[in-house]
């Protein structure tokens, strides 16, 4: 995933303050993983949202 400056300060354009913050939030769980654990990690997530929908 490629970084970049946070253009944005909360205070011009709050939406894309929050999404900047959440894709760094989520590159700093996954950035020293290979691409294997990511996969598995993320079918983990589907089938809890797939039983969770089924509730």
């Amino acid at each position: 995933m490629e970084t970049y400056v946070n253009d944005y300060k909360k205070e011009e354009d709050e939406m894309m303050w929050e999404l900047h913050e959440i894709r760094n939030g989520l590159w700093n769980e996954i950035k020293n993983l290979n691409t294997d654990e990511i996969n598995k990690r993320s079918q983990v997530v589907l089938e809890k949202w797939k039983k969770e929908s089924t509730l």
